[in-house]
């Protein structure tokens, strides 16, 4: 019974995130409004989520991106990269396993109805909240799809 225990307090997810760019080149963040969860609780991230049962990861991007932020967006590329974390509270313990999309938005308009959302901006490259204000991958999907996309060379200054 003790074991039954432990295996609840401990949960493993995998996110999906997307770097969604538009026709400037700016890139969407999301601000979380988490008041339960003070680490997370007004930090910029990218937007994403939990893949549902039978998606694949990208339908996830999409559906994600469209939830949190009301755009509709167009897979491009995968970053070659994945991230993992954790998060250790009282009660759980939580093993979080991060991919990210390039997408481009294709539509939609701002929407903040998302419950975890409380604002959604657009951020040039060379302006981008500093690793502080922003959750873990945040900068690091960021950094790594620039890299890719100028052969290493960019004007991003990160805080």
């Amino acid at each position: 019974m003790a074991q039954e225990s432990q295996e609840k307090l401990r949960k493993q997810f995998f996110i999906v995130k997307s770097i969604v760019l538009d026709e400037s080149g700016r890139i969407l963040l999301v601000k979380r409004d988490l008041e339960s969860w003070p680490e997370a609780h007004g930090k910029w991230e990218l937007p994403g989520g939990k893949i549902d049962f039978g998606e694949s990861p990208d339908q996830t991007a999409v559906r994600e991106c469209k939830e949190e932020t009301g755009y509709d967006v167009e897979v491009l590329s995968m970053v070659p990269l994945l991230i993992s974390t954790g998060w250790i509270k009282s009660d759980r313990e939580s093993h979080i396993i991060l991919a990210c999309y390039v997408c481009k938005r294709v539509g939609g308009e701002p929407d903040l109805s998302d419950h975890g959302v409380s604002a959604i901006d657009w951020f040039e490259r060379t302006n981008l909240p500093g690793r502080g204000s922003c959750l873990p991958g945040t900068i690091e999907f960021i950094e790594r799809s620039i890299d890719i996309g100028t052969g290493g060379k960019c004007d991003v200054k990160i805080q």
